[in-house]
């Protein structure tokens, strides 16, 4: 990781210095953080102060931009790390969560129990021996939601609803689970 500053002179040795400290800790021992770049900048002319202090990031696969403003510099980079720092963990912590998502569920096998087209919903029965709501918006994948037939063969996915089990989606079964 390396770090960059632009106007930088209002700002202290020692300012500096902790920033650059505190953003390597930050880095730790991930390798996300590629190039970062901090921009003092003083203005007369703004009411929340004039001092603003902007990190630009190029991060794996985005880049993180974060500006504060305060009435002196110190402040504003302070509160500009400060904000670095959480959208460097929500960052993060979306990089782990799409981690540990978990691939869709192999479809279950079912047959239409019952289709109340006026009312856009019906009932499946799985090879389990489960009953499952569905709703017209859950067909999918080349069925048509008007066409279906009671004891018509179906894959499906379903989940705990409000009243029981209800499908998240209703398809032809594929050729490889029929059998």
């Amino acid at each position: 990781m390396e770090i960059h500053w632009r106007k930088a002179e209002k700002l202290t040795d020692d300012e500096r210095g902790a920033a650059e400290s505190l953003l390597e800790s930050l880095a730790g021992d991930h390798n996300d953080l590629i190039d970062i770049w901090i921009e003092v900048d003083e203005s007369p002319h703004h009411r929340q102060g004039n001092a603003t202090v902007s990190i630009r990031c190029q991060a794996r696969g985005e880049e993180l931009v974060v500006r504060e403003r305060a009435t002196d510099p110190s402040l504003a980079l302070r509160d500009t790390l400060d904000a670095f720092d959480r959208d460097v963990r929500k960052m993060r912590g979306r990089r782990r969560s799409r981690r540990t998502e978990r691939p869709p569920a192999p479809p279950h096998l079912g047959v239409v129990d019952a289709v109340f087209a006026e009312e856009g919903y019906g009932f499946l029965v799985t090879d389990g021996g489960e009953r499952v709501y569905f709703h017209r918006n859950a067909v999918s994948k080349g069925l048509a939601f008007e066409t279906l037939d009671e004891g018509q063969r179906v894959a499906l996915n379903y989940e705990a609803g409000e009243k029981g089990l209800q499908a998240t989606f209703v398809a032809p079964p594929p050729p490889e689970l029929t059998g």
